[in-house]
């Protein structure tokens, strides 16, 4: 199937247009955003409508993603490996787990915006069927579909990581008399439903939808290598290893960047490791700017880039940074090798303050002062060297070590590293754990990487071992590995409860 290249300017009035609309206020915090009536009965005629709110919807995930950096507050903070110096505020949540995110509620407690999200998916899912497929180019309408289904898993995904048990919609809500409350469904049940999205997605999606989409929109890989993580969430690691695989075995559209050129994912999409990512391009209107009050703001580069590295930047250090100490505790001394100590991280200084410089591919607006910086770095959803460590992490719990142990090290190698790991059992998986540190640090995976395996095990003592502060077992029993739920969500919708730790303390 003939897939075109994305066109944005062509047809970001549409999606700009979508966007404005389904961010619409409304009453409940689960009606999430309601489109008029009449503007629908107008709006789905043909092909460009729906690219259009495709892209609409692509620009939804992105402020779920970005407000109050959710993503970055929720997978990297609570583990420990970045501190700050800037007090309780930003430091509780990686000392003493405290999720309650204070003045950061709105996009870290509240789950409105990824509602929003899913709203766009269920209306696309809903209306395309109904247009005749003369309407579309050849192929086109079933991509659509593929991305809205895809979308949809993947919010659901990131929800129910944050805070487990879930509302499930499956139909849009168009207007004011559509909308319902609607209670938790388990979390387990969320999972199945991911799954069962991702499945019809990949189903859909092409091959070819990788390169000819940029690697900028959802594509067959980006549906199965949700499918790793969503079966990994659940146990099913034979699973795991057939998706992870299925990306693996195509070199002719992924293979892992060269030592000492990884930072590349995030400057380029069209980068052979990335999977799925979101682009912040000035030229496109898509970078991020800095809003005052640096850690609310969107842009993580913002909070983690010093002004001593790029002038004009918001602080001279770093709202989070990594110490010397903690450097040399991921990658080793110097002399092993780990090109990641330096690719990732820089001071210079001769401080303790490394800033992290996964998120500082920075332009300025005024060129001529270098004012008004804007943060221009990819957010990498997937990309191959988290599916090749999600290998090994599935290997080692089906009792493989050995293969485990060649897929560990294979990312060990690309980074340089002298020392190999030669684990097995318990300590590979906490190695191997260790290793997706090392690697993803800063793409919200490394807190999410200790509860996927403590959470149905009950094994607090993965918090301990990979964490800068331990999880008790009542707090485990009582689901404190989740996200407290903003008041106003709770207050909306009297279905839905607290979850069980927060009662009290939120």
């Amino acid at each position: 199937m003939k897939i075109l290249k994305i066109t944005y300017k062509k047809i970001g009035v549409v999606a700009t247009l979508f966007s404005a609309v389904i961010l619409g206020s409304c009453n409940k915090q689960l009606e999430n955003n309601l489109i008029n009536d009449t503007y629908a009965d107008t709006f789905w005629k043909n092909e460009k409508d729906f690219t259009g709110a495709t892209l609409g919807m692509y620009s939804l995930f992105r402020k779920a993603m970005v407000t109050n950096q959710a993503f970055f507050a929720w997978g990297d903070t609570p583990v420990g490996i970045l501190t700050t110096s800037k007090g309780t505020l930003h430091s509780d949540i990686y000392t003493g787990g405290n999720f309650k995110l204070p003045y950061r509620e709105g996009g870290g407690l509240n789950w409105t915006n990824w509602y929003r999200v899913i709203n766009a998916a269920n209306l696309i899912i809903k209306r395309i069927p109904e247009i005749s497929e003369d309407k579309f180019p050849a192929g086109t309408k079933n991509y659509l579909l593929g991305e809205a289904y895809f979308m949809r898993a993947l919010s659901y995904f990131y929800m129910t990581r944050v805070w487990g048990d879930l509302p499930l919609q499956t139909e849009p809500t168009e207007t004011a008399d559509q909308a319902v409350l609607v209670g938790r469904t388990s979390t387990d049940d969320i999972l199945k439903f991911i799954v069962n999205d991702a499945q019809k997605a990949s189903g859909l999606l092409t091959w070819e939808g990788v390169d000819g989409l940029g690697r900028r929109r959802a594509n067959k890989a980006a549906a199965l290598a949700l499918l790793t993580h969503a079966t990994a969430w659940q146990n099913d690691y034979t699973k795991t290893v057939t998706y992870a695989d299925s990306i693996i075995s195509r070199p002719d559209l992924f293979a892992l960047q060269a030592k000492g050129n990884v930072r590349n994912v995030f400057k380029e999409a069209n980068a052979k490791e990335n999977i799925f990512v979101f682009t912040n391009k000035d030229a496109e209107n898509e970078s991020a700017s800095y809003e005052g009050m640096g850690v609310f703001s969107g842009a993580v580069g913002f909070i983690t880039v010093s002004n001593t590295i790029y002038v004009n930047m918001p602080d001279l250090l770093p709202t989070y940074y990594v110490t010397n100490t903690k450097l040399e505790e991921m990658y080793g001394k110097e002399e092993d090798g780990d090109t990641r100590r330096t690719d990732f991280f820089r001071n210079i200084t001769n401080s303790e303050n490394n800033s992290l410089m996964k998120y500082s591919d920075i332009v300025y607006k005024n060129a001529a002062t270098n004012s008004d910086p804007r943060v221009e770095s990819n957010l990498v959803i997937f990309r191959l060297a988290d599916m090749v460590l999600l290998k090994a992490e599935a290997l080692n719990a089906l009792g493989k070590d050995a293969e485990a142990l060649t897929a560990v090290n294979s990312i060990r190698s690309r980074a340089g590293a002298k020392t190999l790991i030669s684990s097995a059992g318990a300590n590979l998986k906490r190695d191997i754990l260790k290793e997706r540190q090392r690697e993803l640090i800063g793409e919200g995976h490394c807190y999410f990487d200790i509860v996927r395996n403590a959470w149905k095990t009950k094994n607090n003592n993965l918090f301990v071992q990979l964490a800068s502060w331990s999880m008790d077992a009542t707090r485990m029993e009582q689901k404190g590995y989740l996200f407290p739920i903003e008041n106003s969500i709770l207050n909306s919708n009297r279905l839905i409860s607290q979850n069980p730790y927060w009662m009290g303390k939120y």
